[in-house]
């Protein structure tokens, strides 16, 4: 008896847990839209093409290209766009800050103050006061003040160079089969055979931390920022150092200038040049010359 009594409890509890569980569910898909999300759903994230910003400091138009983002035709930050993206079209709903215009000139969210941020001609964003890891924003045509989660102040930013690609190189070292270097006039060139890596006209093995180390700087290469020559800056004309990187079936060759301060790198494939702090081209030139000396 006392058996029954436990099991017509426990289908009891089961089913009130049922009921509890389709209720919840049911009020979660007749729960009214945040008016935020409202506004952006009609617009496909992942279809984006065009992303315009603007305000008194300057423009940048983004432009995706055969499936790659430009800008004024160079290749952009892939990673920076995309969360830019996920910024403006969360997945949860941001929170409602404010419900009028009052509080917009205290959020630098007017027309004169914002950052605008226009999506495919389509959703226009007024972008303004930071605090922490969020930015305080409302759409056009709308009073109220959302905040968005946003990381960094240049998620925003109308400076060109904080959105350009400044990668030079990037690979994975362990799928480089020749490394050519000429250093102030000497060359050598390395193959690597079966993870050994040998000179190619004498076949003397070199030593491998030597060449990792080498590698280890080319196949994650980063750039301060692109050079366009509007800044007055000289180089030397000649390169003091030629790099030749294959891997995967691909050559690179990168050449390095020597500036006052830094140094001026260009890559050969695409001509795009970059500008390097010397440091990390110091690391790039004892590397090669140790390689060099120990030959």
């Amino acid at each position: 008896m006392q058996d029954r009594t436990l099991k017509a409890l426990a289908l009891v509890f089961v089913a009130l847990l049922l009921i509890w569980g389709a209720k919840m569910y049911v009020q979660h898909r007749t729960r009214p839209l945040s008016p935020y999300t409202e506004k952006v759903r009609s617009h496909n994230p992942t279809a984006v093409q065009t992303i315009v910003l603007r305000n008194t400091q300057g423009t940048v138009a983004l432009k995706k290209e055969d499936g790659a983002w430009k800008l004024n035709g160079k290749k952009a930050d892939t990673s920076k766009v995309e969360h830019l993206v996920e910024t403006l079209f969360p997945t949860i709903a941001p929170e409602l800050i404010a419900q009028t215009d009052k509080r917009h000139e205290e959020f630098q969210i007017t027309d004169t103050q914002a950052t605008t941020v226009m999506v495919d001609d389509a959703l226009t964003w007024f972008v303004g006061k930071s605090e922490g890891v969020y930015i305080y924003a409302r759409l056009d045509s709308d009073a109220n003040v959302y905040l968005l989660r946003a990381g960094t102040a240049s998620t925003f930013s109308t400076d060109a160079s904080d959105w350009y690609d400044k990668t030079i190189l990037a690979f994975d070292q362990a799928r480089t089969s020749k490394l050519t270097m000429n250093l102030r006039g000497e060359t050598r060139s390395l193959v690597n055979k079966d993870g050994t890596w040998v000179e190619e006209s004498s076949g003397k093995e070199t030593k491998k931390d030597t060449v990792n180390s080498l590698l280890s700087h080319l196949s994650n290469f980063w750039a301060e920022s692109l050079y366009d020559g509007a800044d007055g800056v000289s180089y030397q004309t000649k390169p003091e150092l030629s790099i030749t990187v294959e891997y995967d079936g691909v050559s690179e060759t990168l050449q390095f200038f020597k500036g006052t301060s830094d140094y001026l790198v260009q890559r050969i494939s695409d001509q795009e040049r970059f500008t390097i702090r010397e440091y990390s081209a110091s690391s790039i030139l004892s590397s090669t010359k140790e390689i060099l000396d120990a030959q």
